[in-house]
């Protein structure tokens, strides 16, 4: 039996030396949890000790959970991959004269080939002026953020450029219009309560506010939304869970769409998500070279399903695996994969966007040297 040591105790003795306040990991192999470990603090004052139902925000792991939600609606026979995002959204419809091309489509969304970006960077007007509308903000909800973006122009033709950015935020915003119910509670009811991820949502309750992972004071956390719940139902970054909640999900798609006899997704469906969709000759905007060795790209060895990263090739990616695992982690520090040659699921939660790209190298570092 593989005792998975190595990512317990590095992150053990990281929080004891104070480069995170703490963390949970969770090693599951051949669908049983083979182990769950919390270490150092929940906050970054040191005054509650981590657990492991902590609970995190997981930023932009969120995006697979919405992903899924969608595609349940896609087998409902209520959205279609080729169906224009102006079918559902209208505001959106004179981005296509900007765009010089086609217009996006529900398919651009998912594989972030839509020709929206973020605004965090400076590098082009377009940047600037996303920060100027304030596109991403806890404040707003899904109806402010499509009339901000029904404002501004696409960054890139759609089908072009895989550029990182709001795509599954429309992608959600999508999702409430074609079901008839607010993003929060399709989730609830499709997703977490079938699959009983009991403490995951886009609002911690009050009485679990105790249990909320906080990062060190000297991190960058504004991007957060407020634990208590904001306006924003942000289907791109909002979620809040623990480790072995979204360990129940991950689990979920490894298994092809089932988990304990609950069948969210066909598997065909699952398995198009973790397949290359990236089409031929696209190209790779700004942000790319910021995801690291996640980014799906050619020189990673690797290309971009339905809201995940696979990994196409060996040989390329500085981090250990095997072709056909896949990802998408968090901005906040939070991580997970799934690997099918060993039925392998990693999940790493913690508050430290400064050293997530560290721990994403460290964690896969850590599990291969026990798995090996």
């Amino acid at each position: 039996m593989i005792t998975f040591n190595k990512l317990a105790d590095t992150l053990r003795e990281d929080a004891a030396r104070g480069r995170i306040p703490g963390a949970v990991s969770l090693i599951a192999m051949g669908g049983t949890v083979a182990r769950v470990d919390s270490c150092g603090w929940l906050d970054g004052d040191r005054s509650r000790p981590m657990t492991d139902d902590a609970i995190f925000w997981i930023a932009s792991m969120t995006k697979p959970v919405t992903t899924v939600a969608a595609l349940m609606l896609v087998e409902r026979r209520q959205l279609r991959l080729s169906d224009p995002v102006s079918a559902y959204l209208p505001q959106l419809g004179r981005m296509a004269a900007f765009a010089g091309g086609r217009e996006a489509t529900v398919l651009d969304l998912m594989r972030h080939t839509a020709g929206f970006t973020y605004g965090w960077s400076a590098v082009s007007a377009l940047h600037l002026a996303y920060q100027a509308e304030q596109v991403y903000d806890f404040a707003q909800t899904n109806a402010d953020m499509l009339g901000k973006l029904a404002r501004l122009p696409l960054l890139h033709p759609p089908g072009t450029v895989f550029e990182y950015g709001m795509s599954t935020d429309v992608l959600g915003a999508i999702v409430e219009v074609c079901s008839g119910e607010p993003l929060d509670e399709l989730l609830a009811s499709w997703i977490f309560e079938p699959l009983q991820m009991t403490s995951t949502g886009f609002r911690v309750e009050q009485k679990h506010l105790g249990r909320v992972a906080r990062p060190f004071a000297h991190e960058a956390f504004a991007m957060a939304p407020p634990a208590g719940g904001g306006r924003w139902l942000s289907g791109g970054g909002g979620l809040w869970s623990t480790a072995p909640d979204y360990h129940r999900f991950a689990q979920m798609l490894l298994n092809d769409g089932e988990l304990e006899g609950v069948r969210l997704l066909d598997a065909a469906t699952v398995r198009a998500m973790k397949t290359q969709q990236l089409p031929p000759g696209v190209a790779f905007g700004s942000y790319a070279d910021a995801l690291g060795a996640v980014a799906p790209t050619p020189a990673m060895g690797q290309g971009f399903g339905l809201g995940l990263s696979v990994r196409l090739e060996a040989g390329r990616n500085p981090l250990p695996g095997s072709v056909g695992d896949f990802t998408w982690p968090g901005a906040s520090g939070t991580n997970f994969w799934c690997d099918p040659r060993h039925q392998l699921v990693v999940v790493v939660m913690m508050q430290a966007p400064a050293e997530r790209l560290h721990y994403r190298a460290e964690g896969r570092r850590c599990v291969y040297a026990d798995l090996v």
